[in-house]
């Protein structure tokens, strides 16, 4: 007999890539294949050697639209040193945003469509000196910027020390202020999104040819990283209402639905959804409201509770005028 076990599960942060496996190899290659682990060129060369009857080698990781495969030990970092870095999201930097939609810079070093590449672009130039390090983190999302993944991490201060470790850099402001600069005098293309490649990520056929679907209500880029889900899931559409009385019909024509249920039409086949039966279910919750009032709240009566309450008012007005 099985028993059931608890697991603990680590909420840590997933493995972080190298920002180099993601920079094309000159500024003249726009476009470039995924870079492969180090150790590949290794293990390629010693497979030329043996004969071609040899086992194919395995395939990788799934692909996936909404998290990239996990590097490679040589390509891991020391997680330790990387949770302290200093983050910085596009968001920071969106002139479509206000200071309280997650902006942090002055409208004057604000930009339209930031992406975590050109911020990573942005973080080689102004830190190209080596004595800051920096990592990218194609995966992670700002709370209010859910179209646009992607992050960098800055070691900006000292782990032990926490001094300075830019001799010019003394503040996360005084970052902002030169990422801001650099991104307004390299504005974001269409095509900044297809130099970000992550390994095992497909590109969508019609990336970059068709506008990107913007649902009612969100705030969102034109131009988006090809791992969005507003690009790999078609965006959050409008009209899910529609869509979950779509669903409603199906299920009750393949007979899913029990008698009673809305749509359900007593049992019937394979008709529309009974919309009255629906908006009177939706009624009846809405009117549970009046047993918190009583008193001429819709719902259980309240209307006569209400008139005896008044007619009870008007006695005691009566007394005292006598």
């Amino acid at each position: 007999m099985s028993h059931a076990r608890i697991e603990e599960v680590s909420d840590s942060d997933p493995d972080i890539d190298d920002p180099s496996d993601f920079l094309p190899q000159s500024d003249d290659v726009i476009i470039r294949a995924a870079d492969q682990p180090s150790r590949s060129s290794s293990s390629s060369s010693s497979s030329s050697s043996k004969p071609s009857s040899s086992l194919p080698a395995p395939p990788g990781p799934n692909p996936t639209l909404f998290r990239p495969p996990p590097p490679t030990q040589a390509q891991q970092p020391d997680r330790e040193a990387i949770k302290t870095y200093q983050c910085l999201y596009p968001v920071y930097f969106d002139s479509t945003r206000t200071k309280a939609q997650g902006r942090r810079v002055s409208s004057k070093l604000a930009v339209p469509n930031p992406l975590a590449f050109n911020l990573l672009m942005a973080a080689r130039a102004t830190l190209g000196d080596g004595s800051v390090h920096f990592a990218l983190e194609p995966d992670k999302t700002h709370p209010k910027d859910w179209a646009n993944p992607g992050r960098i991490r800055i070691q900006l201060f000292d782990r032990e020390t926490h001094k300075p470790l830019h001799p010019q850099i003394k503040n996360k402001s005084h970052l902002y202020s030169l990422i801001g600069r650099w991104l307004k005098d390299h504005p974001t293309s269409k095509d900044d999104p297809l130099q970000l490649r992550i390994q095992g990520l497909p590109i969508p056929e019609n990336f970059g040819k068709e506008e990107i679907p913007k649902p009612r209500g969100w705030k969102m880029g034109s131009i988006l990283p090809v791992h969005s889900p507003a690009v790999s899931g078609g965006g959050v559409r409008d009209d899910f209402f529609k869509e979950a009385m779509e669903e409603i019909r199906q299920a009750q024509s393949s007979g899913q639905l029990p008698a009673g249920m809305p749509g359900g039409g007593g049992g019937g086949g394979g008709g529309m959804p009974d919309m009255s039966a629906l908006q009177s279910m939706m009624s009846s919750m809405g009117g549970m409201g009046g047993m918190g009032g009583m008193g001429g709240m819709p719902g259980l009566g309240g209307g006569d509770m209400g008139g005896e309450s008044s007619g009870a008012g008007r006695k005691k007005k009566d007394k005292r005028k006598g």
